[in-house]
């Protein structure tokens, strides 16, 4: 074998070993770069809505988990531990009406303008504050990608998320 078949062959095991890595490392072809995230601090349990802010007579806070048709394990995961975090946090404000959960799908026809209205760019946890009928506030969770392989840092985000959402609300 001469130099040249011995480094296209090395170079060719690399990219084969390299895209393999890749794959079983990513279970999830539509996830963005990860960062690692420092420990999250031990924050004490959330207050109902009710005791963070006045409710006013037609509040209401809207959660929702937006993806499209194309759905892999992780984005199943993003979808569940939000879904955990509200119901662990936030139950009685869920079962009163004060939040809503929809998760929304915006490959389904009418729901496009979710991607333009909330700049959306991937799967996307989005908080919204509703007044009367209308909006009048909302962010965009953009953590969610970094926190979710740490369960525990995920869901403590989601929960100080709406909490500090709230309390910017005063």
């Amino acid at each position: 074998m001469n130099a040249k078949k011995i480094v296209t062959t090395a170079l060719l095991v690399f990219v084969a070993a390299s895209i393999s890595y890749m794959i079983a490392r990513e279970n999830c072809i539509c996830s963005v770069p990860r960062q690692v995230a420092p420990p999250a601090a031990m924050q004490p349990q959330a207050a109902p809505l009710s005791d963070i802010k006045q409710a006013e007579p037609n509040q209401q806070l809207i959660v929702y988990y937006f993806h499209g048709d194309v759905r892999c394990p992780t984005c199943h995961k993003l979808e569940g531990y939000a879904k955990e975090a509200l119901d662990t946090y936030f139950a009685d404000d869920l079962a009163a009406g004060k939040i809503q959960w929809k998760p929304t799908n915006i490959d389904r026809p009418g729901n496009e303008h979710f991607v333009k209205d909330y700049s959306l760019v991937t799967k996307s946890v989005v908080v919204s504050r509703v007044l009367d009928g209308n909006e009048v506030s909302w962010k965009n969770l953009d953590q969610i990608w970094q926190k979710v392989q740490d369960k525990n840092s995920y869901l403590e985000y989601i929960r100080d998320s709406i909490i500090k959402f709230l309390e910017d609300e005063r």
